[in-house]
């Protein structure tokens, strides 16, 4: 019994190698064409995103935007003539995942709130192109790696 479940377990892994493979690949040529500055957001998303199931990796990409999109308009709408700080970044991120909090949505898009409004504070006075590259490769990068599951899961790998 356990070589059977050693051979399942080391398939499954070896899909979500090449669906990653194949997903980061895809992403990040189209972030590229869609005119992005820093196309490796959207492999990034596919690669946090791609889960054991299509709901699973579904769920999670829609938690990723949605945490990507409040952190995005917090910082946006609030940081624009901050002080790059700590203590700036902690009032962002505090505001940030209280509005999650208030909205009712769970632990996955906090980190994702979070993790945007750090990226964003910190990027965006670099590069003015970063909150939007940001949203649009993520959405690339969720995206594909539902997409990936679809295939896979509806095309390739059915049981007849």
């Amino acid at each position: 019994m356990k070589s059977t479940e050693n051979n399942s377990s080391s398939e499954s892994v070896s899909i979500l190698i090449w669906n990653m493979t194949i997903g980061s690949i895809l992403s990040w040529e189209l972030a590229k064409l869609m005119g992005s500055y820093h196309p490796y957001l959207a492999p990034l998303s596919v690669i946090l995103s791609l889960q054991s199931t299509e709901e699973k990796t579904i769920s999670l990409s829609i938690k990723r935007l949605i945490g990507t999109i409040i952190g995005i308009l917090v910082t946006v709408l609030i940081a624009s003539n901050m002080k790059i700080n700590g203590w700036n970044l902690g009032l962002l991120i505090l505001l940030g995942c209280y509005v999650a909090k208030y909205l009712k949505l769970d632990r996955k898009v906090l980190h994702q709130v979070a993790i945007t409004i750090l990226f964003v504070f910190a990027f965006e006075h670099q590069s003015k192109h970063y909150a939007l590259d940001r949203l649009r490769d993520t959405l690339i990068g969720v995206s594909v790696a539902c997409i990936i599951q679809l295939i896979w899961y509806r095309f390739i790998f059915r049981k007849p």
